[in-house]
């Protein structure tokens, strides 16, 4: 068990809270409390507590209320121990109905609390590890291992599970590597590998992470949605400037130079995805047949 542990204790008779209090310090708790259900509420977002010990019956609104209100929330995870003088079997039924770790009843048996609360942060804890490792996994699954960009499968996951999402992007980019044959071929997979990754990085630093989408959509080919049309010919711009600038040490000793072509669609009559898909590859191939190292807008 670490040492700071947060619990948040909501009780509305000061004499409960001291005892608890003082027991739960000894045992390398970090104690906080609260007097009623409203202050409960402000405390928990300022504090996101380990476990919480809420009473049941208190002035404002009763604790199963204060729990009602938490649970609504997307996400919320934070075991509850509910404390009562209250044993009739009704109530504590309610409280393990609605959700909670476990009920306390006062005067409280000491060894008990601490059994308890030992295993609700417990509990939680191994909550939290497992969740961490189901995220990692889920990301490792949706991530391309060269590039760090989304992967193929997890946009056919936004395609077919998303779908009201995507009308929240306006424009596409599909941005495919000049000459990448060429550079396997003359300076080795290693170095083709190297370039793919500098150009993946480069697609990264130009969108907006926190509302755009960049795939690595196959081989030497990415794929980017943005949310916003305005931008999105500058934003090729300057990936295509960038690229032109890439100092790769095996290109450069032979005075070779890296380039992409890139094909832009704009949703600007609402198309289907698979249609915008088309426009792009469309554009793509005129900027290829155009000579390479340029955008066509489609």
């Amino acid at each position: 068990m670490s040492l700071r542990e947060k619990i948040l204790i909501v009780d509305d008779e000061p004499h409960n809270v001291q005892i608890l209090r003082i027991f739960l310090n000894s045992l390398n708790y970090s104690i906080h409390t609260a007097e009623n259900g409203t202050e409960a509420l402000a405390i928990y977002d300022e504090v996101r507590p380990d476990l919480v010990l809420l009473d049941v019956m208190m002035p404002d609104m009763s604790g199963f209320d204060v729990y009602k209100h938490w649970m609504s929330r997307e996400g919320f995870d934070t075991p509850i121990i509910f404390l009562s003088a209250n044993v009739q079997k009704k109530d504590i039924l309610q409280g393990l109905q609605l959700g909670a770790f476990d009920y306390l009843t006062k005067p409280y048996d000491l060894d008990l609390l601490e059994m308890k609360v030992n295993f609700a942060i417990e509990q939680k804890q191994k909550l939290d590890r497992l969740m961490t490792a189901k995220a990692k996994l889920s990301e490792r699954a949706n991530t391309d291992a060269l590039t760090g960009l989304y992967n193929r499968m997890y946009l056919n996951e936004v395609l077919l599970e998303s779908s009201a999402r995507l009308n929240d992007f306006q424009a596409m980019l599909m941005i495919d590597m000049d000459n990448f044959k060429s550079i396997n071929d003359t300076f080795g997979h290693l170095v083709g590998d190297q370039v793919l990754r500098a150009i993946a990085s480069i697609i990264q630093k130009a969108i907006t992470p926190e509302s755009d989408l960049a795939f690595r959509f196959g081989g030497d080919e990415f794929l980017v949605l943005l949310q916003q049309e305005e931008g999105a010919e500058e934003m090729a711009q300057e990936i295509i400037r960038t690229v032109n600038e890439l100092a790769i040490g095996s290109l450069v000793e032979q005075g070779a130079n890296a380039s992409v072509s890139i094909g832009i669609t704009k949703k600007v009559n609402k198309h289907s995805f698979e249609h915008m898909i088309g426009f792009a590859d469309q554009a793509l191939l005129q900027s290829k047949q155009g000579g390479k190292n340029q955008i066509t807008i489609y």
